[in-house]
């Protein structure tokens, strides 16, 4: 049987016509019966990885933590690093919520564990510079000021590019899901150099004499 509709790949009217269809499906064939299309796949999708997706980002941004204390010895520092890219994430993906847009939901499982990934490293090195600066008996403004100095052409070099590449992806591809996962890995990655950039320096500021200390 093949049921055309006017509807949304997916949608809160997409999802309750789905489970309505699904209810006399049910009804009349018992369990002897399967659905298929994009709407019924993503619903699925949604319906089974709901639950499990607060484990795999829990477990992401556990390895991610697990790294970064091994690559910077200390215990503070992934706590505040992780928290600075989770920050940007969390905004890249309030921004269509904001503008009323809907976001595909295989582009939201995306773009949160690439994001993550991806601009992370801005978070090191920036902090990474920082602790050497102070470690050279700078002060904490003469180490931000340095700092500043040292990484901004490189974090604008990389964070530009990838930019770039994401919002050449969103324009240029005509299939939506690629097409939105170019955008929003394009305006992550501002978010991100956003973020290091002038909240993280503040954040590094705030916990300073236990950086040093560590």
């Amino acid at each position: 049987m093949i049921i055309s509709v006017k509807a949304d790949y997916e949608g809160e009217k997409t999802f309750k016509l789905v489970k309505k269809i699904r209810r006399l499906s049910h009804k009349y064939y018992g369990s002897k019966y399967n659905l298929a299309g994009q709407g019924v796949s993503t619903y699925d999708l949604m319906d089974t990885i709901t639950k499990d997706m607060a484990v795999v980002n829990l477990i992401a941004i556990g390895a991610v933590f697990i790294v970064l204390v091994l690559t910077l010895r200390s215990i503070l520092l992934p706590v505040v690093l992780v928290a600075a890219i989770e920050t940007a994430i969390f905004i890249n993906l309030s921004i269509p919520f904001l503008a009323h847009r809907s976001v595909f939901y295989i582009a939201y499982l995306i773009i949160s564990s690439v994001q993550l990934g991806a601009t992370v490293d801005y978070a090191i090195l920036w902090t990474e510079r920082y602790r050497e600066n102070r470690t050279a008996k700078l002060s904490v403004q003469e180490s931000i000021v340095q700092t500043c100095s040292d990484t901004t052409g490189s974090l604008l070099t990389s964070g530009t590019m990838l930019t770039v590449v994401g919002f050449l992806l969103g324009i240029i591809s005509t299939h939506g899901l690629l097409s939105q996962l170019g955008y929003l890995l394009g305006v992550g990655t501002l978010c991100s150099l956003v973020i290091v950039m002038f909240v993280l320096p503040g954040l590094l500021t705030l916990v300073d004499r236990w950086i040093i200390k560590g």
